[in-house]
């Protein structure tokens, strides 16, 4: 028996044949409510792309966790006045206090992420008195995700003055959660930047982790696999809104 190569079949489609893309001419057309049932149910991707990003997370953060030993810092201060943040959500609308009482509050933590925004007084005239309201996203030594929330209360007089910040909420959150309010990018940014300076500190004190290269090569393929998934995706997304109408 021959094992030479077998010449490609003639190609028996015509150039008038329709793409297999293509509606055939009595497709029944979609009403407005199939239309944008479809549309919906295409938009349901955004929710596994949520879930890939939430399991990204979760696998770095097992990889950077020997070096987080040495590169965190304390989250809070040691005492806090609670009748401060009670005040806080008698004085902005938007403020609540919730779970001040956390366990780790005084544990040390990566912090990762940030957002800020501002704080309206229910009563004072918000020229003379303000706030902002923070929420920052830390890596605790265990793995855990957390929040924190503070508010940093100003107000005028004869020129604008700051006041400490105040602990209004505190609490673990999932990967899931995480991409709800901070930006993945930034998170991805923050923990690399914690297992390289991690790892040179533990290089310094002759204490480098026996699974360093591996786990640093784990990282380094899932942040570039990351990359490459973004860069096409936003390609994709750019030419969708360039398409002719």
């Amino acid at each position: 028996m021959s094992n030479s190569p077998k010449p490609p079949p003639e190609e028996t489609s015509s150039p008038e044949a329709p793409a297999a893309s293509a509606p055939a001419e009595d497709t029944e057309q979609l009403t407005a409510d199939q239309a944008r049932d479809y549309l919906l149910s295409v938009l349901d991707y955004g929710q596994e792309e949520i879930d890939a990003k939430a399991g990204i997370i979760e696998e770095l953060v097992d990889l950077v966790l020997p070096e987080m030993k040495v590169v965190a810092q304390p989250i809070r201060p040691p005492e806090e006045d609670p009748k401060e943040a009670e005040a806080l959500e008698q004085r902005f609308n938007g403020v609540a206090v919730r779970e001040r009482d956390a366990a780790w509050i005084k544990q040390p933590g990566l912090r990762l992420d940030s957002t800020t925004r501002p704080l309206v007084p229910r009563w004072s005239a918000p020229d003379k008195v303000g706030g902002v309201l923070r929420r920052e996203l830390f890596l605790l030594t265990d793995g855990r995700l957390v929040t924190v929330e503070t508010v940093t209360p100003w107000e005028t007089d004869g020129g604008r003055h700051a006041a400490r910040d105040i602990l209004v909420g505190a609490r673990e959150v999932t990967p899931a959660e995480v991409l709800r309010t901070f930006d993945f990018v930034s998170t991805l940014k923050s923990l690399l930047r914690g297992l390289f300076d991690g790892a040179a500190i533990l290089m310094e004190r002759n204490e480098r982790p026996a699974d360093l290269v591996e786990r640093s090569g784990r990282f380094f393929t899932i942040i570039a696999q990351v990359a490459v998934g973004m860069k096409e995706s936003a390609d994709r997304l750019r030419r969708a809104g360039d398409s002719p109408a």
